[in-house]
């Protein structure tokens, strides 16, 4: 039966078959190898990607206590932290003439992670007075931070001297943060 074909044609065919052959172990085998080998590279990168996660994660964590530093202390209630504010600026305010003339009710404002209380206090003396008061409460006082000045002035008539005076005011917005 062979014997019909000539040389070229059986060379024709052999390299058909070879064709066909090379067609089916590439089908049967070498797909598969090729997709193990991207399998194992995604792989790769996926494990290199973990491991700057975990810096990433030791960094973030390292940003959130230095903005919980910056934030004030979040383990004290808010009511203590009126407390500390309302004691620090009566402690401060007998050196320095500067009173306490209105405190207003904490405003307390929630969200997914946190609970921020506002407290919101007016003061009266002398400008020097109300600046250093501002500059104390904003280095030195570590339970809430102020963010917020608005200083006034207000004229008082005197009507037993017909004579007007000038008063200085304050209102001073602190803001504590507390995690839920």
């Amino acid at each position: 039966m062979l014997d019909r074909f000539t040389y070229k044609q059986k060379n024709y065919g052999l390299l058909g078959l070879l064709i066909l052959l090379c067609m089916v172990t590439y089908k049967r085998s070498f797909v598969h190898t090729l997709d193990a080998w991207n399998e194992i590279e995604n792989q790769e990168n996926q494990l290199a990607a973990t491991k700057h996660v975990e810096q990433d994660i030791e960094t973030l964590q390292m940003q959130i206590i230095q903005l919980n530093n910056n934030i004030g202390k979040s383990d004290v209630s808010h009511e203590k932290v009126q407390q500390k504010i309302l004691s620090t600026i009566s402690d401060f305010g007998v050196e320095n003439e500067v009173n306490l003339e209105q405190l207003e009710q904490t405003h307390d404002f929630k969200t997914v992670d946190f609970s921020i209380y506002s407290n919101l206090i007016a003061v009266e003396g002398s400008f020097n007075g109300i600046l250093s008061l501002v500059y104390h409460m904003e280095n030195e006082f570590e339970y809430a931070r102020v963010t917020n000045v608005m200083m006034y002035k207000e004229k008082e008539l005197n009507y037993d001297n017909y004579k007007s005076k000038n008063k200085l005011y304050a209102k001073i917005l602190f803001q504590h943060y507390r995690q839920n």
